[in-house]
């Protein structure tokens, strides 16, 4: 799913072919123009930790690159990455009663090539 402020919520699917991405891809604009990226990599624990918005806001304020593993699209979650990010892609892993919840990536450019990927979890055998 890609989150963008201001519009609906748009699925994203795998491209038909992966032969042809090196041709495919469109010219991007680049994640920084600074000589280092800043990349923040949470397992957010589906947002059940106290504080994790303001956490979240503090260490992902300077970040070019969010990854948030179990992040799960409550409106709090949804809001914060389309007021502070370009783009903000999540690949559901499962369904909880009431919001999705798997890998979802911020992002200061917009992504060229998006490729969401499912796997059945080893141990536990979700999927």
């Amino acid at each position: 799913m890609r989150y963008v402020a201001g519009q609906p919520a748009e699925r994203i699917l795998p491209p038909g072919s992966f032969a042809s991405i090196g041709q495919a891809l469109p010219p991007g604009e680049p994640l920084s123009t600074e000589e280092r990226i800043r990349i923040l990599v949470w397992n957010i624990y589906k947002q059940q930790r106290a504080e994790w918005l303001s956490v979240l806001k503090n260490y992902g304020k300077d970040a070019h690159l969010v990854l948030l593993q179990e992040a799960q699209t409550t409106p709090e979650l949804v809001q914060f990455a389309t007021a502070n990010y370009l783009a903000a892609d999540q690949v559901p892993a499962f369904v909880l009663p009431q919001h999705p919840s798997g890998v979802m990536t911020l992002s200061a450019a917009h992504p060229v090539y998006c490729c969401p990927l499912r796997e059945r979890e080893p141990i536990l055998r979700l999927g």
